[in-house]
């Protein structure tokens, strides 16, 4: 038996013990109930639990990001990667989770396991893409990765991606600085500029506009 399988036990036989109980509460005093009463009496037991599971989970699933990012600042790379992987596999879909998912990603990329990496940011945007708190590093992850492996040209494509999905998000000054960059290094001087112009018109409050204008005088 698999270590999912007991711990999917873990969970359910407590449930069916739970919803046991209700309708034995309910068949000892069936003279008081009526019509869809019985349903009701068991749904709420249902509901009960399922909320008190919920908060276990994500209490959990905090204690072990709290391990992860201890872990992590002391240097204790193989705990990272072990809890972490604990972390957003076995308590998918809770906050938690989904600061670990980034937080693994960024030490992967650190690391230079770049596949591993942006497969953890994809994930995110996939399963947590409505959570934009993380949006913007879980997409410039995705093109760092490609930056760090070579494909710049991809790169700039999905900086630029961000900056064109989020055109409110102060963050979106950021992503074109960095797609500013990588056309830079392939040599594409007008996409640079065009990039530099459109930071400083779309975003003339940020502290990136100022390096923009910077880089625009040098070319």
């Amino acid at each position: 038996m698999t270590e999912q399988t007991n711990r999917q036990q873990e969970q359910e036989d407590p449930f069916l013990e739970w919803v046991l109980t209700s309708l034995q509460y309910v068949k000892e005093r069936a003279q008081l109930f009526v019509g869809g009463a019985i349903a009701i009496v068991v749904a709420l037991a249902m509901m009960e639990f399922v909320q008190t599971q919920r908060a276990s989970a994500r209490d959990e699933a905090a204690h072990l990001l709290f391990q992860v990012m201890l872990a992590d600042g002391n240097g204790q790379i193989d705990e990272v990667f072990g809890t972490g992987t604990k972390l957003i596999d076995e308590f998918a879909g809770t906050p938690s989770a989904a600061h670990g998912m980034i937080l693994l990603g960024n030490r992967y990329y650190a690391v230079g396991r770049y596949d591993e990496a942006r497969q953890l940011f994809t994930r995110y945007i996939t399963e947590y893409g409505d959570a934009e708190v993380l949006l913007f590093a879980a997409h410039t992850g995705v093109a760092a990765c490609q930056e760090a492996q070579g494909d710049l040209q991809g790169a700039a494509k999905g900086y630029l991606s961000y900056a064109d999905e989020n055109p409110e998000e102060r963050a979106s000054a950021m992503a074109l600085m960095d797609a500013a960059r990588c056309y830079r290094l392939l040599g594409d001087a007008l996409q640079q500029r065009q990039i530099l112009e459109r930071i400083q018109r779309d975003f003339p409050s940020s502290p990136v506009s100022q390096r923009a204008r910077q880089e625009l005088e040098m070319l």
